[in-house]
């Protein structure tokens, strides 16, 4: 999380916090005998919030010092929680930086510079808005800040809270250090891509290369051979993969695990590095190989989750399907309106089939049948989604395929993916070609 940012949203924290140790300190002074304002003999009221509450002199004096190490201790005997301590604690400290950040995190648009256009440099982002050096003081300002926090709150304070749940098999601390270094290499990354500025050299290829290679190998240190296992399983680039398709098939642990090395192997071959590598160039035979590497993967799917939910999976994917599930939830719909509106789709199939096989229409007659067909299916759309709702279905390119029955073509559904094939009718065979 950028500082600035932190700060803000502490802040709000901050707020409610400040009310909650007011109250406290209110309650505490009656309780105290500590005299009112409304006592002839009280002493003059401590500074007032514009709710009417109370301050503490000491909570004052510490804020307005930036006495963040008098400040933890007071919210801290307040009964505050480590959390909301932390937050206030972080803003304060945060306050310090934020005039040197905004130096370095200038704004992109330029309030004297001509309002009808931006920056073209700033626009592009390869830049970011700073210079090398700029970028290098922000991380060096990023890390005192961290320290400080740090040496207020104690170690580990200024880090993410937040922890990924698939990291939970690893300890706190190795958690901590592998997002470290997750952090440390993603930055030495964006640095190579910025200074590329969008025009990358072989270079360039070799150092983010090198840097990955670098990050895997501080990775592995880290963990023992068990933990890097389960890592591989979790967050690996093969994981992140397999795990789509597993959302898909609504995929059980045991499948997943049969099927992860198939993912690896094929990632190994397929979608390494030097695959990944603009400067190399593919022949045909990759692409046919990695083709029919990824049909058995398919098939292996298939084998293991079944024929009923892999088929079950291309329906979910299926851009026909996902925006009829839309128009249906925002037109409040009867819930059975997406399966019966894409069950048109089996029934322009088999439709088109008997069009193409009927040998008492010609090519110009099966053209016309094909159009006819594709627009009684849209008048079938229109009665259930209504004028509006099926204008917009169709922009969203649903039922793409009647487009290609508009044309005279024939369609085809893939069994194996989302989607569709098409192919032009065959001439009469009596009708001559001119040359």
């Amino acid at each position: 999380m950028k500082p600035l940012p932190l700060v803000l949203a502490a802040s709000l924290v901050a707020n409610a916090a400040l009310v909650t140790v007011t109250l406290r300190h209110s309650s505490a002074y009656k309780d105290d005998g500590i005299p009112t304002p409304s006592d002839a003999s009280a002493k003059p009221a401590p500074p007032q919030t514009k709710a009417g509450f109370t301050l503490p002199p000491e909570l004052v004096a510490a804020l307005n010092a930036n006495d963040v190490g008098a400040l933890r201790d007071l919210l801290r005997a307040a009964g505050l929680s480590d959390d909301i301590v932390r937050s206030i604690v972080q803003m304060q400290i945060g306050k310090k930086y934020e005039e040197r950040f905004k130096v370095l995190h200038r704004q992109a648009w330029d309030p004297d510079g001509p309002w009808w256009k931006n920056d073209r440099e700033r626009q592009s982002g390869f830049l970011n808005g700073m210079t090398k050096a700029e970028r290098e003081e922000s991380r060096r300002l990023q890390r005192e800040m961290r320290d400080e926090i740090e040496s207020i709150l104690g170690p580990g304070a200024a880090r993410n809270r937040w922890q990924d749940p698939r990291l939970s098999f690893l300890p706190d601390e190795k958690r901590q250090a592998l997002q470290q270094i997750q952090q440390d290499y993603q930055e030495l990354i964006n640095e190579v891509n910025l200074d590329a500025q969008g025009f990358r050299l072989p270079s360039d290829a070799e150092k983010i290369r090198f840097l990955q290679e670098e990050q895997k190998r501080d990775l592995e240190a880290l963990m023992s051979p068990e933990e890097r296992q389960a890592y591989e399983l979790r967050m690996s680039p093969s994981a992140q993969q397999l795990r789509g398709k597993m959302t898909w098939v609504d995929a059980t642990e045991a499948e997943y695990l049969a099927l992860f090395p198939l993912q690896k192997a094929f990632d190994e071959k397929f979608n390494n590095d030097a695959n990944h590598d603009p400067f190399v160039e593919r022949d045909q035979t990759y692409w046919k190989e990695r083709h029919e590497a990824e049909k058995e993967i398919m098939e292996q799917i298939k084998s293991v989750v079944g024929e009923e939910r892999y088929a079950e999976s291309l329906r979910l994917q299926d851009n026909d399907w996902r925006q009829l599930e839309a128009a249906t939830r925002r037109l409040e719909l009867p819930a059975d309106t997406p399966a019966r509106l894409y069950s048109l789709r089996d029934t322009a199939a088999s439709a088109v089939q008997q069009i193409t096989d009927n040998p008492a229409l010609g090519t110009a007659q099966k053209k016309e049948a094909l159009a006819a067909l594709a627009a009684d299916t849209r008048e079938q759309v229109r009665a259930s989604l209504g004028d509006e709702g099926a204008e917009a279905y169709f922009k969203n390119n649903g039922m793409g395929w009647l487009k290609e029955l508009d044309r005279g073509n024939t369609i085809t559904f893939r069994t194996d993916s989302p989607g569709w094939n098409t192919k032009a009718l065959p001439n009469d065979p009596n009708t001559s070609v001119a040359k």
